[in-house]
């Protein structure tokens, strides 16, 4: 079998995420399969894959058992500990607190080294330390507790006073971190603002200040990859120190660039995706030091396995997934493109050979882009997000500028640091500046296409991936693989009609922003509806989740807020509940009606979505007689006039919890959606009762 360590650490992460994923009780019998497996097959192209499942598992058991479980017991206890501000940390939803991870070194005098997240705590800046008193919970359930994981958290704190503030931290990290920070305000300095962020994000993966307006054109483009520093910054950064083939096996040229790679990777904040880069080079460069090939598929695999012991989540993490299937996309183009080689006919003939070699350039470009960005697009499917129906034109127009702006960056870097060449520097910072405007306005111009945006419906796209991928094994056993591409097309093209025709006329229904106060947005065909709740918070919640779900053309904001205030929400007209009648009905999206009611103690809105009735409220309506729903989405209060068969909620605890009698009450969390096919059903997605007391 070739590539065995490939097969053996592709397993061996696989295992660790199949592990992180369902209930504990799963692990013994699926270990005990996998071993039995190994015993009974025989086969080497089995063996190790199977090797590398069992050893996952096992990984994945011990880690718990060792590192985690031990941190959990702090969960539920109140005690005085001595912390340090992690990197992460940012402004918080209280003024003069942070947000962010912090590392607990010592808890009732006694050491320990752990992470926990908090919401609030007094601080300034990362790298501070102090004394404080916390209380220890276990982490929420919900879309965040992966990311959590894979980043070693295991508890979130809840800070409750006693502030005492110690001696800095002089630990290697924070002063990456401010040198970080040193280089990017330097870039910033000396380029236009929107220009200066781009640079400092792209070269040294500082996205702090990166503007949302630039994040999304990106994403909609989609070369958000771009923005975040990954194996492809430092393949470029550092493959411009090989000096050639002939100087290739020069050891102290090695020993250089292996430092070159360390320093970048500690400089970048040892993100995973730089993480899995730099062993893969690092690998590499050993391979070279003692003149032995190297495979790209062998050193990601043993990546795979090295992050995986280090954290037995860390396949968990969305830049873990998404940076693998990348590279097992480019290796699949790199194979196809090899066996396109030895098809197609040599030709000769200096004119003819120039024009073949441009036309296979262009065939393995288009072939890499669209590989990878296929074999990305099931991770970015699972956790949420949207694809892009552009992101292969903009890979081709703009991926080959990113060498040249990190490399004017490195040198705008020196040349700020010798003030003799100041004239040359203001030379390098207008070239990069102009470098980066044509690069966001290609990216722009791709982001504004009709196709930008494409919101695909989770399960429906995975089950698509799973067919196709399903087709390719029998197409690989019956020796056909040819014929797969073929196969593959047509079965895609039926599977996009008849997904357009399954969601023609469907309403999604999402609560965004404040667990306690959220907004409701409908969508259907394109088009959406807010209802909107709370305050600027919540505004900006709702103007990133339409950023997230392709941008659908929003026709109207109906504000319920009794006390309504200025709304800046693009150019959208605004209907305001209290400036209604007490009871009015307004037509909204296809066929739909919102019919609103208010009163001095309350407004309440009501889309009528066929035979379903989905509610939201502000304040506490009282109605002359009751309205009947099937759904309400609530918020701090419950109404005696909305009689309802469920209730959604984004709170885990909300204050009417004693207050429900015969309801069904479910747990809304940020990717879940009630599905309204008008006249045929309604349907509850990624949501889980909520158990009150």
């Amino acid at each position: 079998m070739k590539r065995k360590l490939a097969c053996f650490g592709l397993a061996f992460a696989l295992a660790e995420w199949f592990a992180a994923v369902v209930p504990p009780l799963v692990l013994l019998p699926a270990a005990a399969l996998f071993a039995l497996l190994l015993f009974v097959y025989h086969r080497q192209d089995l063996r190790f894959p199977l090797l590398g499942a069992v050893c996952g598992l096992a990984w994945f058991s011990i880690f718990g058992l060792v590192a985690v479980w031990p941190v959990q017991q702090w969960a539920g206890q109140q005690t005085t500990c001595t912390v340090v501000v992690e990197t992460d940390a940012e402004s918080s939803y209280r003024d003069g607190y942070l947000r962010g991870t912090l590392r607990i070194t010592e808890c009732g005098g006694e050491p320990t080294n752990f992470l926990v997240s908090c919401e609030a705590f007094p601080g300034a800046k990362p790298g501070e330390r102090f004394t404080a008193d916390f209380i220890f919970s276990a982490l929420e359930k919900g879309p965040y507790e992966s990311s959590y994981l894979s980043d070693g958290i295991y508890l979130q704190a809840e800070y409750q006073g006693n502030y005492f503030p110690l001696q800095e931290s002089t630990a290697s990290r924070f002063l990456f971190f401010r040198l970080r920070q040193v280089l990017a305000n330097r870039l910033q300095q000396w380029m236009p603002e929107e220009e200066g962020e781009l640079e400092s994000a792209m070269l040294l993966g500082q996205k702090q200040t990166l503007r949302d307006s630039l994040q999304d054109s990106f994403r909609a483009a989609g070369v958000s990859h771009l923005l975040a520093v990954s194996g492809l910054h430092v393949a470029l950064l550092c493959g411009i120190f090989s000096m050639g083939r002939k100087r290739r096996f020069l050891r102290p040229l090695i020993l250089f660039r292996a430092g070159l790679v360390v320093f970048y990777m500690f400089l970048t904040g040892l993100p995973v995706s730089v993480l899995r880069a730099g062993f893969v080079f690092l690998l590499s460069l050993v391979g070279d030091f003692f003149w032995q090939p190297v495979d790209l598929l062998t050193s990601t695999g043993v990546a795979a396995v090295i992050l995986g012991l280090q954290n037995a989540y860390a396949p968990c993490d969305m830049g873990f997934q998404l940076s693998f299937c990348a590279v097992l996309g480019v290796q699949a183009a790199g194979a196809l493109f090899n066996r396109e080689i030895e098809v197609l006919p040599v030709l000769t003939g200096k004119f003819t050979a120039r024009i073949y070699d441009l036309g296979l350039w262009v065939l393995e470009s288009v072939q890499t882009a669209l590989l990878a960005s296929l074999a990305t697009l099931p991770i970015l499917v699972v956790h949420g997000l949207t694809a892009s129906g552009v992101g292969l034109l903009t890979n081709l127009l703009v991926v080959w500028m990113l060498q040249p702006a990190l490399l004017l960056g490195v040198f705008l870097l020196i040349l700020a640091a010798l003030p003799l060449l100041a004239p040359v520097m203001h030379m390098v910072s207008l070239l990069l500046s102009l470098w980066l405007h044509a690069m966001i306005a290609v990216v722009a111009w791709c982001a504004s296409l009709p196709a930008a945006y494409i919101d695909l419906p989770a399960r429906y796209t995975l089950f698509v991936f799973a067919v196709l991928g399903l087709l390719a094994l029998a197409f690989w056993y019956m020796h056909r693989l040819t014929w797969y591409s073929a196969a593959a097309a047509a079965c895609a093209v039926f599977a996009v009609i008849l997904g357009i025709l399954a969601q023609k006329d469907v309403v999604q229904i999402a609560l965004v922003g404040a667990s306690n106060n959220s907004c409701v947005v409908c969508i259907q065909n394109g088009e959406g509806v807010v209802l909107f709740r709370g305050g600027q918070s919540n505004l900006n919640a709702v103007e990133q989740f339409l950023a997230e779900h392709a941008q659908p053309n929003i026709t109207a904001l109906v504000d319920l807020r009794q006390e309504p205030s200025e709304l800046d929400f693009s150019d959208i007209p605004v209907i305001s509940a209290e400036g209604l009648a007490a009871e009015e009905s307004v037509p909204v999206l296809d066929d739909l009606t919102l019919d609103l009611y208010h009163d001095g103690s309350g407004n309440l809105a009501i889309l009528n979505a066929g035979q379903y009735r989905i509610a939201a409220m502000t304040g506490n309506i009282r109605l002359e007689q009751s309205v009947v729903v099937d759904v309400f989405c609530a918020t701090g209060t419950l109404s005696d006039s909305v009689e309802s068969n469920t209730i959604l909620t984004a709170s885990r605890s909300p204050k009417w919890s004693d207050e429900v009698t015969d309801e069904e009450v479910l747990y809304a969390a940020d990717r879940s959606f009630v599905t309204v096919r008008p006249g045929h059903s309604l349907i509850f997605e990624e949501v889980e009762p909520l158990a009150l007391q």
